[in-house]
């Protein structure tokens, strides 16, 4: 599990990022793509136009759900019934989504990200959502 302090600098970064989930979402999904342009096969019903509706919608759903798992960091585990399961993502793709959306964050946010925090926090939530 995350230290108190990892967690402490998750959340306060947090409060930075929430009013503009859609925003970031879709960014780090417009990342994804272009770092790893074979993702974009996961996503054919998607209009993948860098900012798209498409995108900002599932960018928005994304960040909500890490949203909802900051709020509960303590127990991180209650999440492991959510659609990555459903989608079969494996965990390599978390992976470089998680890559996409530290490299957004620190883009808008420079110093203030502790990557090492939200490495260690988008890691564990990948590990449970793929989990099976």
């Amino acid at each position: 599990g995350l230290s108190d302090s990892e967690k402490s600098a998750v959340a306060s970064l947090w409060e930075k990022i929430a009013p503009q989930t859609n925003k970031l979402g879709a960014e780090s999904m417009e990342r994804l793509f272009k770092n790893h342009p074979e993702t974009k096969s996961f996503f054919s019903r998607f209009d993948i136009s860098p900012g798209s509706q498409d995108l900002l919608t599932h960018g928005g759903k994304i960040f909500g759900a890490l949203g909802e798992a900051i709020k509960s960091l303590d127990n991180l585990q209650k999440y492991q019934d959510l659609h990555t399961n459903k989608l079969k993502l494996s965990s390599d793709h978390m992976k470089l989504l998680s890559a996409a959306i530290i490299e957004v964050f620190t883009a808008h946010f420079g110093g203030e990200v502790n990557q090492a925090a939200w490495n260690k926090f988008l890691g564990e939530v990948g590990a449970i959502l793929t989990s099976s």
